[in-house]
């Protein structure tokens, strides 16, 4: 690295750990205690069934290598976790689902699933939104520009696309109504687990209808995920508001209609270029990761472009051939070789 791109990676560093060390209050509507680490997913009972030596394996951004994206071993204390509630709430409000045996067709339990996944996305985007008021501070010659804001206003639209359904889901929780629905499937074991949310809507959707409308939709469709090991197999449980039933139940109900191997490939396409809150075991990254690693970065890379998020690849990350077929798909379609 130039002298120029250390001080610029010791700069992004510094207002990363800033933005991060910032968000420290309890996300309980009634709460302004401290908040803990908080793992998206609990740590006994799931995560600790993959997690060899209590490590796992994530990607995550390294800004003193190139390229950034870069998969790390890390503790179970600390991986795949945030400062989320105050440990009041964070051990009462998901009793439900840590202490006892998982039932996956009860609304709440589902609802509880969701709501640590709902916080985490919002943490992130409070998050960038620091860390880019941050760069801007630091570096406005560099960081002040349209283009930059741009990412700010997208970042605070989405909290705000998000606010309504931790409003909906504290709704749910608190006088028993039923905003979403939920299904979930067993499928084979995958020593992965996945706690997210995407967007339906593509990113051409929304560019085509600003072009007709002259302003953003008023809301997205999103779609929640997890995906994560339970007992002897994979658990795939999946939701989405009821005022978006219309819209995406077509899509939706394919990954509980359709043959196990279809679904295996598009929740690797989620995986790949949708998702990036997933953890693997040790076994995992050696079997699918492995040696190719720059192909995720690749992914990422692709994913940013891509207008047509819903459109589905030929990979099949459960399969022993994954390595293979991600090579040829990367030559293929970005032009590189491994």
């Amino acid at each position: 690295m130039t002298k120029e791109e250390i001080e610029a990676a010791k700069l992004l560093t510094k207002c990363k750990s800033s933005a991060i060390s910032e968000i420290n209050t309890c996300y309980h509507p009634s709460c302004s205690d401290k908040s803990i680490n908080s793992h998206i997913l609990q740590k006994n009972g799931i995560l600790s069934t993959i997690a060899k030596d209590r490590h796992l394996w994530e990607m995550g951004i390294d800004n003193f290598k190139m390229p950034p994206f870069q998969f790390k071993r890390t503790g179970i204390n600390q991986i795949y976790s945030f400062n989320c509630f105050c440990s009041k709430h964070d051990s009462e409000l998901f009793e439900k689902i840590e202490t006892e045996e998982i039932d996956f067709n009860d609304y709440v339990s589902c609802l509880l699933f969701t709501l640590r996944t709902i916080y985490n996305e919002i943490w992130r985007k409070e998050v960038n939104i620091k860390f880019y008021d941050c760069l801007i501070k630091e570096r406005p010659d560099k960081f002040k520009n349209p283009a930059f804001l741009e990412h700010m206003r997208q970042e605070k639209l989405g909290i705000n696309d998000l606010k309504h359904v931790e409003s909906e889901i504290w709704k749910d929780i608190n006088i028993g109504t039923e905003s979403f629905v939920f299904e979930n499937r067993t499928i084979s074991r995958i020593e992965m687990c996945l706690s997210s949310f995407y967007n339906f809507d593509t990113t051409q959707e929304m560019g085509e209808y600003i072009r007709k409308h002259g302003k953003d939709m008023d809301r997205v469709s999103e779609i929640f995920v997890n995906i994560f090991p339970y007992k002897e197999n994979s658990i795939l449980l999946m939701g989405f508001h009821k005022k978006d039933e219309q819209k995406v139940k077509g899509y939706f109900y394919t990954f509980f209609k359709e043959a196990e191997k279809r679904v295996q490939r598009k929740l690797t396409n989620l995986m790949l270029f949708q998702c990036e809150t997933w953890v693997v075991s040790d076994q995992f990254y050696e079997n699918k990761i492995a040696g190719i690693e720059s192909l995720f970065a690749d992914g990422v890379s692709f994913s940013v472009k891509n207008l047509n998020e819903r459109q589905i690849f030929d990979l099949n990350i459960f399969k022993d051939n994954f390595k293979e077929k991600y090579k040829s798909w990367n030559k293929n379609t970005l032009g590189n070789n491994v």
